[in-house]
């Protein structure tokens, strides 16, 4: 079923070239972005306004048709590391708890590891989110033992979980940032509303957070080593609640705070940008952009700043139906942008179904190695790449809700299941059928009418899904 998928082109093989020409690699991944909150993508100057992000498509080429693999955090960043769907671990549903221990096997390759073997320099600044240590652990302060230098990272500054976690700190390679005893004086209520673990450790102060991951992601690519490529994944903790906009930013926007936030976001991709112009690197830098799953959309809290936003116009995941946490592309579709002025085509729009998960075997194709056999789920989608106008036909593609529902993508058709077929089921299967093509808005299943197609995406996810 699964089709080969590296197409290696003479003109793109940089396996014999000097470490000087390999291009280096920056992934930014925000944290709950809908398309619909980008200029680029729809979203309306006169709310909020993303001037750097636009520049980036404008210079490069726009996936209209971009999926994540979750609709929650943790499942997309370990399938975009690891080019394997997250439910093949055990966690088969919402994300990695702030005790948890890491999600990723320290044996597993990632796209990190990976690039070291290629001779790159690598490095995580922000949101982790994937867990520390190698078994639950009360704190940081005995997990902190392996993290994502054990990953493939040289160096690692972040953020555990999420910009108000209650850790409250920040975590430098394997330690906790600042750490001067082992003291626990808990303290406080974040906002989730439990107590901040109280580390004797300078504590995070939320709307400085994202100045001050740029800040260092800044510095690191400017005293890196000059003579070998790099590789940088920068997960920014914008536009994630609790949105604490910065003080540069406050009031920038007609949206009120959550503008204000995306403008913070928008401004890293900018700092981000600039820094490679000003080393002369931008040209043969492959910068990506995308967002780890939708916009989030609180339905119990109508005076969120999500919402007040909402009231005044913005519309964060377009015309799509749900958005974070759910099975519906609102969950899933998101801005994706490529931009590699040597290879990639500018202002370039292409409707290819693809995915974050694709990411890690696409670096692999458009440096001349083949991953098969390292990434499982992920496919490349470097003929695009190479030409805007190439047939590109993915594999069907797997996506996962917070419950840890599961839908199939397979051309222009979703089919969506409230478990899998194999397993025991204490009722009968809650199921639908969407035709994207015709209903983008996933109003009406068509699942009564498509009973032949039903059956065989019906197998299609089982077999894909088998050996989770």
């Amino acid at each position: 079923m699964i089709k080969a998928w590296i197409a290696l082109s003479v003109g793109w093989v940089l396996a014999s070239a000097s470490a000087a020409q390999k291009p280096n690699i920056v992934v930014f991944l925000a944290d709950d972005l809908g398309f619909g909150s980008v200029g680029a993508f729809g979203a309306d100057p006169k709310l909020v306004r993303t001037p750097h992000i636009d520049r980036l498509a404008d210079q490069g080429m726009r996936f209209t048709n971009a999926y994540t693999s979750g609709s929650v955090c943790s499942p997309t960043r370990y399938a975009m590391l690891t080019g394997e769907y997250s439910w093949r671990t055990e966690m088969k549903s919402g994300v990695v708890n702030h005790n948890a221990p890491m999600l990723i096997r320290p044996e597993q390759t990632t796209i990190a590891s990976w690039l070291q073997d290629q001779g790159y320099q690598t490095s995580h600044f922000g949101k982790w989110h994937l867990g520390y240590g190698l078994s639950k652990s009360a704190s940081l302060l005995e997990a902190m033992q392996v993290g994502p230098n054990a990953l493939g990272f040289d160096y690692h500054f972040g953020v555990p979980n999420n910009m108000d976690d209650r850790h409250k700190v920040y975590v430098e390679n394997d330690s906790i940032h600042g750490l001067r005893s082992d003291r626990l004086s808990p303290y406080g209520k974040s906002f989730y509303g439990r107590a901040y673990m109280g580390y004797d450790a300078p504590q995070r102060n939320e709307p400085q957070v994202m100045e001050e991951l740029t800040r260092r992601a800044v510095d690191w690519i400017e005293n890196r080593e000059q003579n070998k490529p790099f590789f940088l994944y920068f997960a920014a903790v914008a536009v994630h609640h609790p949105i604490m906009p910065s003080e540069r930013m406050r009031g920038t926007s007609e949206l009120g705070a959550f503008g204000d936030f995306i403008h913070d976001l928008d401004y890293s991709v900018g700092q981000l940008m600039e820094v490679l112009e000003a080393q002369g690197i931008a040209k043969n830098t492959i910068f990506i952009f995308t967002s780890d799953n939708g916009g989030d959309i609180p339905t119990n809290r109508p005076e969120s700043p999500e919402n007040q936003a909402i009231a005044k116009g913005l519309v964060p995941n377009g015309q799509l139906r749900g958005d974070k946490h759910t099975i519906y592309n609102g969950g899933f579709k998101v801005p994706f942008v490529v931009r590699w002025p040597q290879k990639v085509k500018a202002s370039t729009h292409v409707q290819a179904t693809v995915s974050t998960i694709d990411i890690f075997p696409t670096i692999a194709e458009l440096l001349g190695e083949n991953s098969t056999g390292i990434v499982r789920d992920g496919r490349s989608f470097g003929p695009v790449l190479r030409d805007p106008e190439a047939a590109f036909d993915r594999d069907p593609l797997v996506l996962r809700d917070a419950k840890g529902r599961r839908a199939l993508v397979a051309g222009d058709y979703k089919f969506i299941s409230d478990q899998l077929p194999q397993a025991a089921s204490p009722g009968p299967l809650q199921e639908e059928l969407y035709n994207l093509r015709l209903d983008p808005a996933e109003s009406n299943s068509v699942l009564a009418m498509e009973p032949k197609r039903v059956a065989e995406m019906r197998r299609l996810l089982v077999e894909i899904s088998q050996g989770d």
